[in-house]
């Protein structure tokens, strides 16, 4: 989740400033840092995702996604970082020509929000 698209979905959402402001504070100024067998890396700064285990995180997702991308003949299953997309029919043109126009509208939301999507999963 991109933290800067985040805080912009909740001022477009007319958030209380008040909670825009905490949930920013809750987001910045994370660092990681990698361990591999004994050798430390450099500190790096987070500037996507939520804290892993965070009773907020389900929250945030969710708001986050509020605009994701709808078809009223495409069902979206979406769970943290998984993600479906279903339909039925009889013809099947029609099925492959409804699923590409929600792959459509996925991939333009997801370069807009900047959602990264690993194809080797898809």
């Amino acid at each position: 989740m991109w933290h800067n698209g985040l805080i912009v979905k909740l001022i477009n959402y007319q958030f209380p400033d008040y909670l825009i402001k905490i949930i920013q504070r809750f987001l910045s100024n994370r660092k990681y840092q990698v361990k591999i067998n004994q050798v430390l890396s450099s500190v790096g700064n987070i500037q996507a995702g939520t804290p892993q285990g965070s009773s907020l995180n389900p929250t945030l997702y969710n708001i986050f996604n509020t605009d994701f991308s709808r078809n009223d003949k495409v069902l979206n299953c979406l769970f943290a970082d998984d993600s479906s997309i279903l339909t039925q029919g009889s013809i099947i043109k029609f099925i492959i020509k409804t699923l590409q126009s929600q792959l459509d509208g996925i991939e333009y939301w997801c370069n807009k929000w900047k959602v990264a999507i690993n194809t080797d999963k898809t």
